[in-house]
């Protein structure tokens, strides 16, 4: 029963990461991360391993800063890098979060009646 805790727990951490990455999808200069599992205590569950950032290079969009000069203030224009953020990944690592939520929250809802059952026949 505990490790259908821990799985969901782990997995709603994944869905924040996911999460983030589509909120942040149009800041330039944003890489998206990635949650990786390992097996829990003993054997069973599931865990968060670590989080890792994806590192590669995001595409170049128009962009540009402020820059203080003898004239003023003036808006110089260049290209930046945009987020590396892919919305079709982001998408669907939401949707295997969400089935692997759901199938762990049916097995913790079924364990639970089993165990009731059993206390009721002992009654």
């Amino acid at each position: 029963m505990m490790e259908n805790v821990q799985a969901m727990q782990g997995i709603s951490f994944s869905q924040q990461v996911t999460a983030n990455n589509v909120a942040n999808m149009n800041t330039n200069g944003f890489h998206s991360s990635r949650v990786e599992f390992e097996t829990g205590p003993n054997g069973q569950g599931v865990q968060v391993q670590d989080v890792y950032e994806n590192t590669s290079a995001g595409p170049l969009v128009p962009g540009g800063e402020y820059v203080e000069t003898d004239e003023g203030l003036h808006y110089e224009e260049m290209l930046v890098e945009g987020s590396n953020t892919d919305l079709a990944t982001e998408m669907v690592q939401m949707i295997e979060n969400e089935h692997a939520f759901a199938a762990n929250a049916a097995a913790l809802h079924t364990s639970l009646d089993m165990t009731g059952v059993i206390i009721n026949m002992m009654v």
